[in-house]
C-alpha cells in the first residue's frame, strides 16, 4: 500500500494553484495517515504487553508492526519531499522580494545618460567597422608588397644569369641555395615571419584605440541597481566578453603570430617535391607563390575580421542590455502606487500560506525525529 495523492494534492507538489481549503486537505489527510498508523501501532504495543493474550495473536501484533514499516517510511519520505518543494517555494518567493525591492532603484536611473551612452555606442560600431575595412585593405596592400619583395630578390638572385637573362629553370646545382633561402620565408612551423605579424599589429592599432575607448562605468552601475540573480547572470557575461577582449587584443603582436598555423598541403608539398625531383621551372615558383600569397590574404582577412566581430559583438551585447533595462524602467515608472502595494501583500500573503504548510509537515515529520 502507498499513500495516494489525489489531483488537488498533485498540483500542490508540482506548483500549480490550489485553494486555501484544498491545501488545508492535503495537509489533513496527512495527519490523518498518521494517526491511523500509530493508533495501530499503539495497539499492538499494548497487546504484546499483556499476559492474558495468547500467543498466536501476540504474533499476529508482531507481524502486523512489522509491516507498518514501509507505511511510516513512505509518509515520512513523502513529507520530506514535500518540505524540500517547499524551501524552493520559499527561494522563489525570496527571489520575488527582491525584484520587487529592485523596481524602484531601476525606475531611478538616469535615462538621459544611459540613451547618451547608447547613442556613443552606436558611434563607436560604426567606426570600428569602417576603420576595419581600411586598416584591413592597408595591411593587405603591404603585407602583398612584402611577399612579392622577398619572391622578386629570390628571383634575381636565382633565376636571373650573369648576363641579367631570365632562366626558365634551375637545377641542381642552384636548387639547393635556392630552397634554402626560401624555406625560412615560408616554413610552416615558423610562418608568418615577424615582419608579416608587425604589419598585421600595426594595422589594426586604430580599431584597438577605439576599442580601448569603449566605457563600461554606467553598465557596471545600472548592473548594481537590478536584482541579485540579474546581478549575477549578467556580471559573469560581461566578465567573460571582457576577458576575451583583453586575451584577443592585449598582446596584438604575440596574436598576429598565430594568424596563419600553418601551409595547406598543396603548398607544403612544393618544397618537398623540389626537394626529391630535378629541376625547379620558373612558372612552379610563379603558382607557389600566388598559393602562399592566397593563404597569407585569406588568413589575415578572417584575423582582422574575427578582431572586429568580437569588438562589434560586445557593443551589440551592451545596446541590448541597455534595451532591456529602458523597457523595464518604463514599466516600472507606470506602476501606480496601489500595484506595488498590491503585489507586496499578494509576496507577504504566500509566504505566510507556505509557513503554514512548513508547519505542518514538520508536525508529520516530527514523531519521526523522536
Amino acid at each position: 500500500m502507498f499513500i495516494s495523492l489525489d489531483s488537488s494534492e498533485l498540483y500542490y507538489i508540482l506548483g500549480f494553484p490550489i485553494s486555501d481549503e484544498k491545501l488545508y486537505k492535503v495537509r489533513r489527510k496527512m495527519n490523518e495517515y498518521l494517526k491511523a498508523f500509530q493508533k495501530i501501532n499503539q495497539s499492538s504495543t499494548q497487546l504484546l504487553t499483556n499476559d492474558s493474550k495468547s500467543l498466536e495473536i501476540k504474533q499476529a501484533a508482531t507481524e502486523l508492526n512489522k509491516s507498518l514499516q514501509p507505511f511510516y517510511k513512505e509518509l515520512q519520505e513523502s513529507a520530506t519531499r514535500l518540505k524540500s518543494y517547499l524551501q524552493k517555494s520559499f527561494e522563489e518567493l525570496d527571489y520575488a522580494d527582491a525584484v520587487w525591492d529592485s523596481k524602484p532603484r531601476i525606475a531611478a536611473a538616469p535615462k538621459a545618460e544611459i540613451w547618451e551612452h547608447i547613442g556613443e555606442l552606436s558611434g563607436r560600431h560604426f567606426r570600428i567597422q569602417k576603420l576595419s575595412r581600411q586598416c584591413k585593405e592597408e595591411a593587405l596592400k603591404e603585407a602583398k608588397r612584402y611577399w612579392e619583395d622577398k619572391v622578386e630578390t629570390l628571383k634575381k638572385k636565382w633565376f636571373i644569369d650573369k648576363n641579367s637573362q631570365m632562366k626558365e629553370k634551375i637545377g641542381w646545382g642552384d636548387k639547393d641555395g635556392f630552397i634554402k633561402d626560401i624555406r625560412p620565408e615560408v616554413h610552416y612551423a615558423h610562418f608568418p615571419l615577424p615582419e608579416l605579424s608587425t604589419i598585421t599589429a600595426n594595422s589594426l592599432i586604430p580599431i584597438h584605440q577605439e576599442i580601448n575607448l569603449i566605457r563600461l562605468e554606467l553598465i557596471l552601475e545600472c548592473l548594481k541597481l537590478l536584482d541579485w540573480k540579474l546581478q549575477t547572470s549578467l556580471s559573469k557575461k560581461l566578465e567573460l566578453i571582457v576577458s576575451e577582449i583583453e586575451a584577443k587584443l592585449g598582446n596584438s603582436e604575440n596574436n598576429t603570430n598565430k594568424i596563419i598555423p600553418g601551409f595547406k598541403d598543396s603548398v607544403r608539398s612544393h618544397l618537398v617535391n623540389w626537394e626529391k625531383w630535378g629541376d625547379i621551372p620558373w612558372n612552379e615558383l610563379v603558382g607557389f607563390k600566388k598559393k602562399v600569397w592566397s593563404t597569407i590574404e585569406n588568413d589575415i582577412s578572417l584575423y582582422f575580421d574575427e578582431q572586429v566581430k568580437l569588438a562589434t559583438h560586445a557593443i551589440d551585447e551592451a545596446i541590448a542590455f541597455y534595451s532591456d533595462f529602458l523597457a523595464k524602467q518604463e514599466r516600472y515608472q507606470q506602476e501606480t502606487p496601489e500595484q506595488k502595494e498590491t503585489e507586496k501583500v499578494w509576496i507577504k500573503q504566500q509566504r505566510e500560506e507556505l509557513q503554514r504548510v512548513k508547519q505542518g509537515l514538520e508536525e508529520i515529520l516530527n514523531p519521526f525525529s523522536n
